[in-house]
């Protein structure tokens, strides 16, 4: 266990494992029994119980060096340690009827999160390097995700005119603008590495396109504007699309890891749709925010976590037929959960969720070791 003190990504995504096998184990146990309370709870506590602990591992990993910065190696195991406790009360209250440990974690995995935003902002302030808009609209990211996690405080102590705009601000201020934001900087750069000739492209009119259409979605969705959501649906949709055809994504699928990024990008312009769909008055249910969690961050998850995980433990850059059919699996269940919202039929909501626990406990059964072992190369870290 002392190895997952040598760097942030070890921690960060040992406890990220950890949180989403938790999680999908929780809802599991949840979803046979199906309630309006069960699923405000689902609605919360899913984009906020995993996803903020591997983008911290990301972050600390890889940010720095965007930012010609010293490697982080300050309190983020209490940072990792402290938001793990606090999902954990959350899932165990839920389990167990005692409400106090609800308002316990929440305000447990609110301080550790406002200790790692504040961190992030130091970094990002002190960096001499002019380029820093990735870091600046992680920060954002990172700030909307701490509004997220005080509503979700409130929730918890009792308001719950908070819920809606708790996973407003969870899915689309914080999680999709991160993701979209590490795709415009990583994918163009991955690609480059390996499809040759490659035209880069990655204007940053295209980023704040895709800050703005977060930001129009979050008042949509928070407050019920419709026509807001609307707005920055169709702006997701066209831009999705135009970012697939100039990175040349039918040129990046020969090699897996990275295909699995640019495979998992289609879920942007699928799921804009179904979000404007829905804006317009069509009856898609979840279908979108679904879209978005699962197809595209749930997948993309898989693809960058194992990326990292396989570069900085001195592995080989290449997915094995294992993670193959595990990234596929995923996928799958995504379109499962969608079809399942449109039709609304119960039991694919049951079939997708199976085949997620049973992708994520191969995927953990694989990963997990890798955070807990020496580099196989014999390199510090």
């Amino acid at each position: 266990m002392q190895l997952l003190r040598i760097a942030p990504h070890r921690l960060y995504f040992f406890s990220g494992m950890l949180a989403i096998l938790a999680m999908f184990g929780w809802w599991g146990y949840r979803l046979p029994a199906l309630s309006a309370g069960g699923l405000q709870t689902h609605a919360m506590l899913m984009p906020l119980g995993f996803f903020p602990l591997f983008i911290l591992g990301f972050t600390f990993t890889a940010g720095p060096k965007w930012l010609a910065m010293p490697d982080e190696k300050r309190g983020f195991v209490l940072a990792g340690a402290s938001y793990l406790t606090g999902v954990a009360a959350q899932v165990f209250s839920d389990i167990s009827g005692l409400s106090w440990t609800r308002l316990a974690g929440s305000v447990l995995m609110l301080l550790a999160w406002l200790g790692v935003t504040l961190r992030w902002a130091g970094i990002c302030g002190s960096s001499a390097v002019k380029d820093r808009w990735h870091g600046w609209v992680l920060l954002s990211g990172m700030m909307h995700g701490a509004v997220a996690l005080f509503t979700l405080m409130l929730v918890r102590a009792g308001l719950s005119q908070y819920a809606l705009p708790t996973t407003a601000l969870a899915v689309f201020g914080f999680l999709l603008p991160v993701f979209l934001n590490v795709c415009h900087r990583m994918l163009p750069f991955f690609s480059q590495n390996v499809v040759q000739p490659y035209q880069m492209w990655k204007p940053y009119w295209l980023l704040a396109t895709w800050v703005v259409c977060c930001e129009l979605i979050v008042i949509g969705q928070g407050f019920v504007i419709p026509v807001m959501t609307a707005i920055g649906a169709a702006g997701l949709c066209l831009s999705g699309m135009t970012a697939l055809y100039r990175w040349q994504s039918h040129r990046c699928l020969n090699n897996r890891l990275l295909a699995m990024l640019h495979y998992a990008f289609v879920w942007l312009p699928v799921s804009a749709a179904l979000l404007l769909a829905q804006a317009s008055g069509l009856n898609t249910g979840s279908a979108a925010v679904h879209g978005f969690a699962l197809g595209l961050m749930g997948t993309m998850l898989i693809g960058f976590v194992s990326r990292v995980s396989f570069g900085h433990s001195g592995r080989p850059l290449q997915a094995p037929n294992w993670l193959w059919l595990v990234y596929w699996a995923a996928h799958f269940a995504a379109a499962l959960r969608v079809l399942a919202s449109i039709l609304l039929q119960t039991v694919l909501m049951q079939v997708s969720l199976t085949i997620w626990i049973i992708a994520l406990l191969v995927w953990g059964a694989k990963l997990l070791p890798v955070y807990l072992q020496p580099r196989a190369d014999g390199k510090a870290g």
